[in-house]
């Protein structure tokens, strides 16, 4: 693994470093199978790790779905919101997580994630599925997420994000539902997140999360913002942590899941002025997705072009280029949004419909000796007003996002 020096902050002190170096330790160890297995539980004393639900916000109202029993042909128009939790760990007892751009396995859905095992997530009501089958309530919908991505909070822990674009739809007639969320970690310490969930039509009827915004279009961006622009936030990664960069040898590709930077970056758009923002949440269009990528939103092929396709008033940018596994690099400046993974939409306890993105970064950050990266997020509406927000994020000695928990075994 590879650390960076930092000679202007003295980040490898000793007294800064000391997480830094057992992290990295930690994770190679188990990589060499030296680690316990995560049944066994480790003694520790400190604070147990924090769960939160950020996404769908607390009052939030989510639309039932278009899919309302069985049919000949599949249906995607669900629910189309996003569910997005921060688990954020205080000490060195790890919760094992293989950070990746695709954690779903709809095969294995009611077990454990792979990818996640300490994880749990369900919902009170059933779920009617796009083929139209049902998912029974409280069945684990843990393989059912999308992404994951961690970074590299302060002190002795970190932070995972996981993030699930749903398909499915709710019964006709549901006007609630409870999710229930919960994590353990190896010394068997389980904490548990709730929100409750109003369910019902938007506005002019919409039925699904997909209704609640405008198709795409073509959309010209716009350069300053504009007070009738969406309110835009950038929740995720979560000041003051940093962020691994991707291992900066040259000539080495980033290859996730097996390492990257495999941060997440997760962006807000709130709708203050309905003037509506283009997104196909479900990654619907004339150059739609097969089922199986149904849900996503990444427009892979455009990477060079610059605009996502789904989402075309989203734009996304790093003032350092970016390294795909590839082998194409995105210039500083360039628009990150056709390597976004997921969306969703809510309807907002103020009755504006608020957007979700979501991102697990795969690529390697291209520093060139810079010890931090400005992240810009900017998105324009169907009027052609625009709303964005900037966050300067710190660069973690951890090279490889992966080596930020230890895998699974």
């Amino acid at each position: 693994m590879q650390s960076i020096f930092n000679q202007h902050t003295g980040i490898s002190s000793r007294a800064q470093s000391l997480k830094r170096f057992l992290l990295p330790v930690a994770a190679c160890a188990l990589l060499l199978g030296g680690c316990k297995k995560d049944n066994e539980a480790i003694a520790d004393t400190s604070a147990p790790p924090v769960l939160n639900i950020v996404s769908p916000v607390e009052g939030a109202t989510i639309m039932p779905g278009g899919r309302q029993g069985n049919a000949t042909t599949a249906d995607y128009n669900g629910t189309g919101f996003a569910i997005n939790l921060e688990i954020v760990t205080k000490d060195t007892v790890t919760i094992p997580t293989k950070e990746s751009l695709n954690i779903r396995n709809t095969a294995a859905l009611g077990q454990p994630n792979v990818n996640l095992p300490g994880f749990a997530a369900s919902l009170d009501v059933d779920l009617i599925k796009p083929d139209g089958g049902t998912i029974p309530k409280g069945t684990n919908l843990a393989s059912l997420f999308n992404i994951a991505g961690t970074d590299d909070t302060p002190g002795p822990g970190v932070t995972t994000w996981v993030s699930w674009h749903v398909l499915e739809s709710v019964a006709a007639g549901t006007t609630s539902c409870t999710l229930t969320t919960s994590v353990t970690d190896r010394a068997g310490r389980k904490v548990t997140a709730t929100r409750l969930l109003k369910v019902g039509p938007g506005p002019n009827g919409a039925f699904s999360g997909e209704a609640l915004t405008p198709a795409p279009k073509l959309i010209t961006y716009g350069t300053v913002d504009n007070p009738d622009g969406p309110t835009v936030t950038m929740i995720a990664p979560r000041t003051p942590s940093s962020v691994s960069p991707g291992i900066q040898t040259a000539g080495v590709l980033p290859a996730p899941p097996t390492s990257g930077a495999l941060f997440f970056i997760q962006v807000s758009a709130l709708d203050k002025s309905r003037n509506g923002i283009n997104v196909a949440e479900n990654g619907d269009g004339a150059f739609g997705k097969p089922a199986a990528d149904r849900g996503t939103i990444e427009d892979k092929t455009q990477s060079n072009a610059g605009v996502n396709r789904y989402v075309p008033g989203l734009k996304v940018t790093f003032d350092v280029p970016l390294l795909q596994p590839n082998g194409n690099v995105i210039p500083a400046g360039g628009n990150l949004a056709p390597v976004f993974n997921t969306a969703g939409s809510e309807l907002d306890p103020s009755g504006f419909v608020r957007t979700t993105f979501g991102w697990s970064v795969g690529g390697t950050l291209q520093l060139g000796g810079k010890t931090s990266v400005t992240i810009k997020a900017a998105v324009t509406d169907a009027a052609g007003k625009t709303g964005s927000t900037t966050q300067v994020v710190q660069i973690s000695p951890v090279a490889n996002g992966q080596l930020l928990t230890p895998a699974p075994r």
